[in-house]
């Protein structure tokens, strides 16, 4: 007979325990004898739990005895070990370590053998569990995490989410959370893993303090990413919450009743696998559950293997919350559950459409009852909402429909764009201000514009507002969710930042323009000095390839305010330059700049904040950007860019655009593209020019996420396409600034309408636990985030 599947968890999770055991012994150098004694005889208890389990189970148990047994041999080496000294220990304990590797494996050939009656195997092995259980109360907490005594912040653990002082004191972790807010202290030792189990120990003082556990954990404040289950107390009492966050945008996925004292001890176990997390929970004494608590498959799980730690937060009081002891197992994803990661270029799937709720969906009207002023229309996106999109709602008149809309669009639809972010409800409603003529059989055009980014088509969507007798037109009670932008906060030091008085740049890469030796920015582009693919016709000089020819493509300025900055520049030649490659000489009437951090190591990483202070040029047909690139193409994300009328674009300082390219690694094929491009001011930013004033622009990236930000307030946010298809490979991003050109008719254009300078005033690269993503409640317009006085030359 099969070994029946319901078995194996049980015996997995005893190895897991005895695992446990093995690790605290290794750490338990400074037991006494007494305390041997006593794990002796509790020892013997759990053999003769698993002796219990007869003939036909001991196969699988023979492993797990053989692994006691050799506890039991190491215990009397320890209450002496400190006269004989810890190298002795050592090699006792690494003989143990072996035999415990050796079990693994026999008891992993042995499980099919394994056919035991079903209720005698659970009573069995329920019972050796219990045991093991009280014998974890009673022994040293795991590694000795928590014996460090001082107060002060514990070592191994790392502060990430919102700022939540922990300290390490009398053999526990201690926090008092004073608020709901999302917190994580994450384990340095856990950083990176994807599947794994947890146990926890924590004390509460009182029914206020929420505590509990993080896996797969990712983002920064504000853009949490992973999976929580926490002790939580419901207005009806006491629960287990588990919920999972996506760029900080929080899921319910279970919350129910859990009967928890106001003060007292209680254990936490969590498993995450694949899709699968599974948790229990039980009072300190009490025999541990044979059964989880609740367990789910989520459908959108998060897959990014992250951060694991502990959670803790107060219900807006000052609480004291306690984790006594710790433990985990990273455990192998059974190959029948192992999914494939999704490629960065399928993240996005089906972009939507937005879609207008008609009262009348054959005459596509929306219904107003007369004289009523405000007109409200519901618009649904038919997809979920994965990257930024905006809709510019606007209206028109219609002959004969009774009302002139005039000039003035702000006056009907309002001076800001709809916008709809990752993590939104699909549906909003918009608000048309009916200005006059709102009498029965009198109509207006409304539409909405898709063509700034974020929808699969770039058609409008069209219909009419009609005032008719009888109509109702009236907000909901609830209106749909749709969160605040983000704001960028800086919560900790920089681990690269560029100084224009100080910073070097050569055709290299490398300081005094050598071969090799001490790296520096990169004065081309990492290909070469053209970028036919996209057909720009300027040539990316720098002086020392041309130091005649070219014109001051890169300078360290100083504006007549006292602000030093690094100048950019792109313009016409003085005279034409001839550029030999292998497919034959060409000519280049025009000047290109570019700078590149390519080989600048504290410049690059998978995840980080990458900031720049600029003003950025302003001439007809210029191209200046701020983007991040890798070594091999795709992938590529613009941070921003500046069109100046290049590809039908406004030349105006006050628009921008953000783009992510995706595809394989290296492939030069492009899959997806996230382009989004605005209108700052009507985004909400008061009087807003890139050409005249000083502005920030970052890009936030973490695994999961990208966002973009103008003065520290969120433009875009999409899922992370800009990466390499298998996150773990040896590859990185890094900034880079430039300004093109791409024209017709080069060799006769002036390229002479504005200016070609683009002003690096300066720039940093942060990890993203360095800062915090915050909302950004105030109201709009934003004001001017500019670096004042506007800068003069």
């Amino acid at each position: 007979m099969a070994i029946d599947p319901d078995i194996i968890p049980l015996l997995d999770a005893q190895v897991a325990q005895v695992a446990a055991l093995e690790a605290r012994l290794a750490a338990h150098v400074k037991t006494s004898a007494q305390q041997d004694a006593d794990l002796a005889a509790r020892i013997e208890a759990v053999k003769a739990d698993l002796r219990t389990l007869g003939t036909l189970e001991g196969a699988a148990s023979a492993g797990l005895l053989a692994r006691l047994s050799a506890l039991e041999a190491a215990l009397p080496g320890l209450a002496d070990s400190s006269s004989r000294g810890d190298t002795e220990l050592s090699a006792r304990l690494d003989t143990l370590s072996a035999s415990s590797r050796s079990g693994d494996s026999a008891l992993g050939q042995t499980l099919t053998g394994v056919q035991a009656a079903v209720s005698r195997i659970d009573t069995g092995l329920t019972a050796a569990l219990g045991r093991i259980g009280a014998l974890e109360e009673a022994s040293p907490p795991t590694a000795d995490l928590f014996e460090d005594g001082t107060g002060t912040a514990p070592r191994g653990w790392t502060q990430v989410w919102h700022a939540l002082s922990w300290i390490e004191k009398g053999g526990y972790l201690q926090a008092q959370p004073a608020s709901g807010a999302r917190t994580l202290l994450a384990c340095d030792a856990l950083n990176g893993t994807r599947d794994l189990e947890m146990l926890a120990l924590f004390t509460f003082a009182e029914a206020a303090g929420y505590a509990g556990l993080a896996l797969r954990a990712s983002g920064a404040t504000g853009a949490e990413t992973g999976y929580r289950v926490m002790f939580y107390t419901n207005p009806a009492g006491p629960s287990l919450q588990v919920a999972r966050f996506s760029a900080g945008v929080a899921t319910g996925l279970s919350n129910v009743a859990f009967a928890r004292a106001a003060a007292g001890d209680y254990w936490l176990r969590v498993r995450l696998v694949g899709a699968t997390l599974s948790w229990k929970a039980w009072a300190r004494g009490a025999a541990e559950p044979a059964d989880w608590t609740g367990s789910l498959t989520d459908p959108t799980p998060v897959t990014s293997a992250g951060w694991a730690g502990i959670c803790a937060s107060g219900a807006n009081v000052a609480v004291t919350v306690r984790c006594q002891q710790i433990s985990w197992a990273v455990l192998p994803r059974p190959a029948d559950t192992t999914t494939a990661e999704t490629l960065p270029w399928d993240l996005l799937g089906t972009l939507p459409l937005p879609v207008i709720a008609f009262d009348d969906e054959a005459a596509r009207t929306v219904h107003v009852p007369p004289g009523q002023r405000y007109a409200h229309v519901k618009v649904t996106a038919d997809q979920p909402i994965r990257m930024t999109a905006i809709g510019r709602p606007s209206v028109s008149n219609v002959n004969g429909g009774g009302m002139n809309v005039g000039g003035d669009q702000a006056l009907w639809v309002g001076e800001y764009w709809a916008v709809w972010r990752p993590g939104d409800d699909r549906e909003m409603w918009l608000t048309v201000d009916m200005q006059y003529g709102r009498t029965a059989g009198n109509r207006v055009a409304f539409s909405i514009a898709t063509d700034m980014g974020g929808w699969r088509s770039a058609s409008p969507v069209t219909g009419f507002i009609e005032i008719r007798e009888g109509a109702v037109n009236a907000l909901p009670a609830t209106l749909p969710r749709h969160r605040a932008p983000m704001r960028l906060t800086f919560t900790g030091s920089p681990r690269a930042s560029l100084d224009p008085a100080t910073v070097q740049w050569s055709d290299t890469g490398f300081a005094g323009n050598a071969a090799t030796g001490t790296p520096c920015w990169r004065a081309r582009l990492a290909h070469g000095y053209t970028q036919d693919g996209n057909g720009e016709v300027g040539l990316y000089m720098n002086a020392d390839v041309w130091p005649t020819q070219s014109a001051a493509p890169h300078a360290r300025v100083t504006d007549r305010q006292g602000r030093k900055a690094i100048r950019l520049r792109s313009c016409r030649l003085p005279a034409p330059v001839t550029l030999s490659a292998e497919g034959g000489d060409r000519i280049f009437y025009h000047q290109a700049s570019a700078l590149i951090a390519q080989n600048l190591p504290e410049w690059r990483g998978k995840t980080g904040v990458w900031t720049a202070r600029c003003m950025t040029a302003s001439r007809l047909y210029s191209w200046p950007a701020f983007w991040l690139l890798a070594d091999g193409w795709p992938p590529e994300l613009d941070i921003f860019e500046h069109f100046n009328g290049i590809y039908g674009s406004w030349p105006d300082g006050g628009w921008s655009t953000c783009t992510g390219h995706s595809g394989p690694y290296g492939g030069l094929d492009v899959k997806t593209r996230t382009p989004l491009k605005f209108d700052l001011r009507k985004l909400g930013f008061a009087s807003f020019d890139a050409y005249s004033q000083i502005h920030d622009y970052a890009a936030y990236v973490d695994r999961d996420w990208i966002y973009a930000f103008v003065d520290g307030i969120e433009v875009y946010c999409t899922p992370n396409i800009a990466r390499h298809q298998d996150w773990d490979a040896a590859w990185s991003l890094y900034p880079m600034f430039d300004v093109a050109a791409k024209f017709a008719n080069p060799s006769t254009y002036a390229y002479a309408d504005g200016s070609g300078d683009m002003h690096v005033y300066g720039a940093a690269h942060y990890a993203t636990s360095a800062v915090a993503l915050v909302p950004c409640t105030d109201a709009r317009p934003w004001p001017n985030g500019r670096q004042l006085p506007d800068p003069t030359f």
